[in-house]
């Protein structure tokens, strides 16, 4: 697997954490939740294997994110 299929995949990962919060929460909290999952969402969808910075920060920052997403601190 490349770096963008790795990417492209944590994002995927990434999204999926966002979608259990926010079936597991109500209230005010849901619409952060969904802004920043509609965010990821263009994000994978605009990531191109050309932006090797882009891909590279990616494979940098999203496992740190998914650990703060699944650990109920999404932000």
């Amino acid at each position: 697997m490349d770096d963008f299929e790795q990417a492209y995949g944590l994002l995927n990962t990434l999204i999926a954490a966002y979608s259990a919060r926010i079936a597991t929460t109500s209230g005010n909290e849901v619409q952060p939740l969904r802004t920043e999952r509609a965010s990821l969402l263009a994000e994978r969808d605009d990531l191109t294997p050309d932006n090797q910075q882009h891909v590279a920060a990616i494979l940098r920052e999203a496992p740190i994110r998914l650990r703060k997403v699944r650990a109920g601190d999404a932000r």
